[in-house]
């Protein structure tokens, strides 16, 4: 590259004395001078070329770190994005005093919406759940697709274990309004799991693992259930 923009830059302005040694002095120059043009031309393509290549290459980079974190039907973060940002949150936890909660959220009998209604009936309704999600997540709140018919909540700032269970309770009346399934509408119940942080809870899979067991907690007394993962044993 160096050579060419060296190369690119010479104009010799040489003169002789009309002669056929003259004549030779000015073809040369001529010669020169016509090389350094397509060579300046030449190094402007290469510069116009490597642009695009470079911002071709930034764009597939971003896609392939929104295909790393991200989940490909849903379009939500998947676990590995939802871990980065929940352990970030715990990670404040000394410099900020509200609470934070994690809802696990589990679909309700979803193996027996897949194996009536077909594959392609339960991929709209994850991607239904997961829109329904954001609609009703505040600023700061985030949510993720952890594997099949479950997703998880992260909830930035709530005052209190009851303040995150209203936010749950809305979450779920969201996701219970009637879904177009096929040629029917259909409701769906949810169960879901909550873990209000930072006490107890050292790090992400430890909150987590609350929530999810929370969750099951409220699968055992029936579809639809809310269970703070603190009053388990309690009932």
């Amino acid at each position: 590259m160096g050579t060419i923009q060296e190369f690119a830059v010479l104009r010799f302005d040489a003169r002789a004395e009309v002669s056929p040694r003259g004549d030779i002095v000015d073809a040369v120059a001529a010669g020169v001078n016509f090389l350094g043009e397509e060579l300046e031309a030449s190094y402007s393509e290469i510069e116009r070329k490597v642009a695009d290549r470079t911002a071709e290459l930034d764009v597939m980079t971003h896609e392939l770190t929104r295909r790393t974190l991200h989940d490909e039907l849903t379009g939500l973060p998947n676990r590995t994005l939802f871990w980065d940002r929940l352990s970030h949150r715990m990670s404040l936890a000394d410099r900020r005093h509200s609470c934070f909660a994690v809802i696990l959220v589990d679909i309700d009998k979803f193996k027996e919406t897949n194996d009536t209604l077909g594959h392609a009936v339960g991929d709209e309704l994850l991607i239904d759940v997961a829109m329904r999600i954001r609609s009703v997540l505040r600023v700061g709140d985030s949510s993720a697709r952890m594997s099949g018919d479950e997703f998880l909540v992260l909830l930035d700032d709530v005052g209190s274990p009851e303040a995150a269970l209203v936010l749950a309770s809305r979450l779920n009346a969201a996701l219970r309004e009637p879904y177009e399934m096929g040629p029917d509408r259909r409701s769906i119940t949810t169960s879901m799991g909550v873990a209000v942080g930072p006490e107890g809870f050292a790090e992400a899979d430890a909150m987590v693992a609350a929530a999810d067991a929370a969750m099951y907690e409220a699968k055992q007394r029936g579809p639809g259930q809310c269970v703070l993962y603190s009053e388990i044993g309690r009932n």
